[in-house]
């Protein structure tokens, strides 16, 4: 998972962790770790609704949720 990014665009549009929590239903800290976590620990329902409340283009939700590391063959 892209972490800067995500946390670029909540802040871009001048969203607080906190305010992400509301909208999931979770604790800030909940939001804060998951957030800060490398690997993609949203729910699918909570990357929808972080999809609406940050205005993410599909290109954005593919930038900050589905980095796939393909092996090398």
């Amino acid at each position: 998972m892209n972490v800067r990014m995500l946390k670029a665009k909540r802040v871009e549009r001048n969203l607080r962790q906190k305010d992400l929590a509301n909208a999931l239903g979770i604790t800030e800290k909940a939001m804060c770790h998951k957030e800060c976590s490398e690997e993609n620990k949203f729910k699918a329902a909570e990357m929808l609704t972080l999809v609406d409340e940050l205005n993410l283009s599909f290109s954005e939700f593919d930038a900050i949720f589905l980095i796939m590391n393909l092996p090398n063959v």
